[in-house]
């Protein structure tokens, strides 16, 4: 599975449902690279699309729960690993490193958006 691909289904399983537009936003992706990426999620049953409850018009991903269940497992070595390689940090240092990952990803965000813009205009 694509990096992107476990991204977006961490994504979706923190944040709940999304539009495919949010989750472009959200990643920093192109409305068409978010296409492919839920049609490779979708096929492999890990999303499914569904109407909003509140609003039909518009289309949600949603988590499969079962599916990601299945996968977790799979990074539990990793997930373990990295909280040991954190673990020697202060809490103060852990806030800084979280905040320049943070500025990063939305510079990123912000540097993929000019990107499109210029593309399309």
């Amino acid at each position: 599975m694509h990096v992107t691909d476990l991204r977006c289904l961490n994504m979706l399983r923190l944040g709940g449902p999304a539009t495919a537009g949010e989750l472009a936003t959200r990643t920093g992706l192109t409305t068409g690279a978010v296409t492919r990426m839920i049609d490779r999620l979708l096929k492999a049953g890990y999303v499914r699309r569904e109407h909003d409850d509140k609003d039909r018009r518009r289309v949600v991903i949603t988590a499969v729960r079962e599916r990601i269940d299945e996968i977790a497992p799979h990074y539990e070595v990793l997930a373990r690993e990295f909280g040991a390689a954190m673990a020697e940090y202060t809490p103060e240092q852990l806030e800084l490193v979280l905040n320049v990952f943070q500025r990063l990803h939305e510079t990123a965000v912000r540097v993929t958006a000019l990107l499109r813009d210029t593309e399309s205009g």
